[in-house]
């Protein structure tokens, strides 16, 4: 079974998001694991500069060379320190967020751990419980003793606690970004679909213009024709005379007798009259025909197998009994093989000959000439309708463009035709529709395939 547009817009639009989820999946994992490496990085550096800390305090504080190597290597870190006494006591921190002169240390040390402390400890103390809760605190030795005179406590380097954000950060950059996307589609579907109403509308005002404004013109003409016969029944009526006209009901004929208003004789040659029943009957046929194919845009139309070369002649014939009305001098040349029946509905299909048809005359000068080709091609086993006329041709960014809703040439058309042709000939039939070849200037080759 051959693949429809719209099932290979359905596949292309699955693909597109799977692929997209995948390398945002893919980017997102990558991301996790880089993250998760340096921030493993970070805690064992931390871990290294606090284990430093509580290696090298007491010394650097009675040696002065220690000392400087001490300040220049803990004071740059943003690491966050406390040390505490074995009572619990903080005499040093560093990156909390407290000053460290805020508070005197002959404070700190005459302050009994069993009260309550002042508000500056009270706020160090609660980085103590903090800290205490991520990181065992380090103990700090003297000398070779073997237990400890303090402890040393330790936070996460703000390197650490940024990273653990990344992740969320993308996340939430990914729905942004799909909510987005979403949006976006939904509104750029919005948009094309009221285009095609907007557009299907005005393509219907289109279609039924014509056959209306036949029948109106035939309706004009036996008007004409009337006025005519009834001014030369007058000149052949003798002076005083009445040319009364039968009714075929005796109340009329005695009204008329008695001084009613008098009816007059039309006489109409019996070939006009029947030209013009037989030209309204056309354009009537014509509005019955239109009604029928809107009636199954939208819709999943009855498919019948057929032979496509009358449905592509009917289509001829009616545009070449327009072309004396539009003043172009156009010749149409039909090219008809012996070609297979192929499954379609006649209306759609006759509608869609009658749009590129259309397309091929109005592109086409004063005078010119449209080859109409119906022919087997036996490689692909389709059967082909080939339009090609000798118009204004297109450019390369035209033709990309040719079947989008809304897209058009020419200074008065709502740009549909091509686009319910290429409807109904791919989603309807499973057929294709392409400009095969074009050059501005030199006209434009249309193919339609219909599998056999």
């Amino acid at each position: 079974m051959p693949w429809s547009r719209s099932s290979l817009s359905s596949l292309l639009r699955a693909y597109l998001f799977l692929g997209s989820f995948v390398l945002i999946a893919a980017a997102f994992a990558y991301s996790y694991d880089w993250v998760r490496k340096v921030n493993q990085e970070s805690q064992a550096v931390s871990q290294i500069l606090a284990r430093f800390v509580a290696a090298s305090a007491l010394e650097a504080t009675a040696d002065p060379q220690l000392r400087s190597i001490f300040a220049e290597v803990v004071t740059p870190s943003d690491l966050p320190l406390i040390l505490t006494d074995r009572a619990g006591r903080p005499f040093v921190w560093h990156n909390i967020g407290v000053d460290p002169d805020a508070i005197d240390v002959e404070t700190i040390s005459q302050w009994n751990p069993s009260e309550e402390p002042p508000p500056v400890l009270r706020r160090v103390l609660e980085k103590v419980a903090q800290f205490d809760k991520g990181h065992d605190p380090i103990p700090i030795y003297t000398g070779g003793g073997t237990r400890p005179f303090g402890l040393v406590h330790y936070g996460e380097r703000r390197l650490a606690s940024e990273l653990r954000y990344i992740p969320l950060l993308q996340l939430a950059v990914f729905f942004v970004f799909l909510a987005l996307g979403y949006t976006g589609y939904r509104s750029i579907k919005t948009s094309e679909q009221r285009a095609i109403w907007i557009g299907l509308a005005k393509e219907t005002a289109h279609q039924l213009g014509s056959p209306i404004s036949s029948l109106l013109g035939w309706v004009e003409i036996a008007r004409e024709r009337v006025s005519q016969s009834e001014e030369q029944a007058e000149r052949e009526t003798p002076p005083g005379a009445t040319a009364a006209r039968a009714s075929g009901a005796a109340g009329e004929s005695s009204a008329a007798a008695a001084g009613g208003d008098v009816e007059r004789w039309v006489r109409l040659p019996a070939s006009a009259l029947h030209e013009l029943l037989n030209e309204m009957e056309d354009d009537a046929d014509r509005l019955s025909k239109v009604a029928k194919r809107f009636g199954q845009v939208g819709s999943a139309p009855n498919l019948e197998m057929t032979d496509v070369v009358p449905i592509v002649s009917s289509a001829v014939r009616y545009f070449r009994r327009r072309l004396p009305h539009m003043k172009k001098e156009i010749e149409i040349r039909e090219l008809y093989e012996m070609v297979p029946h192929v499954s379609l509905n006649e209306e759609l299909v006759e509608w869609v000959v009658e749009n590129v048809l259309k397309n091929a005359v109005d592109a086409t000068r004063s005078r010119g000439t449209i080859k109409v080709e119906v022919i087997h091609r036996h490689e692909t086993e389709c059967v082909e309708v080939r339009i090609t006329d000798e118009g204004e041709g297109m450019t390369s960014a035209e033709v990309r463009q040719v079947f989008t809703p809304g897209f058009t040439t020419k200074s008065r058309g709502w740009g549909l035709g091509l686009t319910l042709a290429k409807r109904i000939i791919e989603d309807n039939h499973g057929g294709h529709i392409w400009v095969e070849q074009t050059e501005v200037g030199k006209g434009s080759t249309f193919v339609m395939s219909f599998p056999a």
